[in-house]
């Protein structure tokens, strides 16, 4: 195993651009298109991969024309993929997400078929020192966790579904979106009034370090008691695909490297803010000459 192990979801992305949301019952023509691999630790694995690192990542792909393309992408970067689950038992999952030109937001629709992998093994030298989970795959995550008690580990809670909830009682660094916070504090909106109480709230299911990002508004955390507040880098968003895997790879990258957690979390956020200026989610991770720029930029 190499030192960073990723754990998750892979799917193929085919992103359409519309000059703004469907209405039902029309027929449109997109103004580009976008197809690439993807999935939240699939991306992070990539990016890892393309930044240098050593990774390997674990996932759950079909004997299929999408999963053969993953695998694919994932080799070009030097990611190690032999721990990969390919079964013709499987179909690769897929996405289909409009990115809405008007407001850079995205929609993704998703097809998965959800069946346990029950005769998953490992085969590996030496024990990873970072794991990143994206809270699927539960089944083998924990066969992970258990293998690899002693790895630092990250969770993607980039939703609130029954493996965010697992994974997240036991990391080192609970990463959530806002729609996890707030989907998990049962709130509608999480104005800045409510960061005390939504960073004391996701305490009672992880002790330990909880990061939660904000998209434009940037991301908080408590350190030593303290609430600390992140800006994010001003951007004009395309396409907000895959900014939030983005981020969690720029961050175990950070902590591969060492990085202070506010360094850490200044170049994740720099890392997304340049994801989204672009149409697709894969595709559009920055270089790191062009993140270290936007970091000095400002």
């Amino acid at each position: 195993m190499k030192k960073i192990l990723c754990v998750g979801h892979s799917a193929y992305d085919i992103t359409y651009l519309l000059p703004h949301f469907p209405v039902e019952n029309r027929k449109y023509k997109a103004k580009d298109r976008i197809m690439v691999s993807g999935g939240p630790a699939g991306n992070a694995a990539y990016l890892l991969g393309k930044y240098g690192e050593k990774v390997s990542y674990i996932t759950a792909l079909g004997n299929d024309f999408y999963g053969k393309k993953i695998l694919e992408d994932l080799n070009e970067v030097g990611v190690d993929t032999k721990n990969i689950v390919v079964s013709n038992k499987l179909v690769t999952p897929c996405s289909i997400i409009i990115a809405n030109e008007e407001s850079g937001s995205r929609t993704i629709i998703n097809y998965r078929e959800e069946k346990p992998i029950d005769d998953f093994k490992m085969t590996y030298e030496k024990a990873p020192e970072i794991i990143l989970f994206d809270g699927h795959e539960l089944d083998i995550a924990l066969k992970v966790h258990k293998e690899f008690p002693n790895a630092v580990s990250v969770l993607d809670a980039g939703t609130y579904k029954e493996g965010t909830l697992v994974i997240g009682k036991f990391v080192d660094y609970l990463v959530c979106s806002e729609d996890f916070a707030k989907d998990y504090c049962k709130m509608d909106r999480i104005e800045e009034k409510d960061f005390k109480y939504v960073l004391e709230k996701l305490e009672e299911l992880n002790k330990n370090t909880i990061i939660v990002t904000l998209g434009e508004r940037g991301s908080i955390m408590k350190k030593d008691g303290e609430l600390l507040k992140f800006k994010a880098f001003k951007t004009k968003a395309v396409d907000t695909t895959g900014a939030g895997d983005i981020f969690h790879g720029a961050f175990v990258y950070g902590l591969s490297n060492e990085f202070s957690i506010e360094k850490n979390i200044e170049f994740a956020s720099a890392c997304a803010s340049l994801s989204v200026e672009k149409l697709g989610g894969r595709n559009s991770i920055p270089e790191l000459d062009e993140v270290e720029k936007r970091i000095k930029r400002g």
